[in-house]
Parts: structure tokens; C-alpha cells; sequence
């Protein structure tokens, strides 16, 4: 019996070890910089009942050029008439770009957004140093249809 109480008695030694990873891992995610924001706003279409503009706007937060890929999820019955692109660009010193879909949606649904840098060649200009963070940003909307 006296064996495994040794077996579960806590050094100070083991202690001490926890107490620096602990505050060493805290440490390492207050150090993380937010490369890329992303906004997803949703506006109907003038002169329809069930057309939708959706719009993901991309802010660059680095001084650094970016490959930025962004990429649109529905849910629920919510189709895009003119295709569901995947765009890929070159977002460069802090500079902002909007994407655009459009949708029609009968009903109440769901939309995800999703921007992340990506390392994809001949996006940005050969002569412009790429920053290849591996840094993704996603956004949830709901759609909710009035009558």
C-alpha cells in the first residue's frame, strides 16, 4: 500500500513543470496576430421577392501580401442562380476586397462564409514578398425570409 501512495504523491518538482506550461501556452496564444477579418452581409435584391446580395468583405491586417481564398456554404434550400464561385486574390498592405454572390432563398435559411490565406502561386505580383500564415476566419449567418 505504501508503494502506491508514492505512486500518486505530487512533487514540487511536478508542480513546478505544470506551472511554466501552463503560463508558457497562455503566453503563445495572447502572441497570435489577426492576419485577415472578414464581414458577411446580406441585402435584398430590388424588385424581388426572393433574390439576395451577399456580400464577404476581406481586411488585410498585416503589411504583407496575402493569397486570400473565400468560399460561401448554404443551408436549407438556398440556391445560387448564377453559381456558387470559390475567388481567390491577392489582398496586399492592409488593403480590403469584397466578394459577391447572389441567392434566392423561399425560405429561412442558413449561410457560412469562409476566408483563409492559402499559399497558391501567380495570385499576388512575382515581385511581392508573400506572407503563407496558415490563418482562417469564418462567419455564420441566418437568412430569414419576409412575407
Amino acid at each position: 500500500m505504501h508503494a502506491l501512495q508514492f505512486l500518486f504523491k505530487t512533487s514540487p518538482a511536478v508542480l513546478l513543470l505544470v506551472l511554466c506550461l501552463r503560463l508558457g501556452s497562455g503566453a503563445a496564444q495572447d502572441l497570435v496576430q489577426e492576419v485577415i477579418s472578414a464581414k458577411l452581409t446580406i441585402d435584398p435584391v430590388e424588385n424581388s421577392t426572393n433574390s439576395y446580395d451577399v456580400t464577404v468583405t476581406v481586411k488585410s491586417h498585416v503589411a504583407k501580401c496575402l493569397v486570400v481564398r473565400v468560399t460561401l456554404k448554404a443551408f436549407n434550400n438556398i440556391i445560387f442562380p448564377y453559381g456558387n464561385f470559390i475567388y481567390t486574390a491577392c489582398l496586399c498592405d492592409f488593403s480590403t476586397r469584397n466578394f459577391f454572390w447572389e441567392i434566392q432563398a423561399s425560405e429561412n435559411g442558413i449561410i457560412k462564409g469562409k476566408a483563409e490565406v492559402v499559399s497558391e502561386e501567380n495570385i499576388c505580383p512575382s515581385d511581392e514578398e508573400i506572407y503563407t500564415i496558415v490563418y482562417k476566419v469564418c462567419i455564420k449567418r441566418e437568412i430569414i425570409i419576409r412575407c
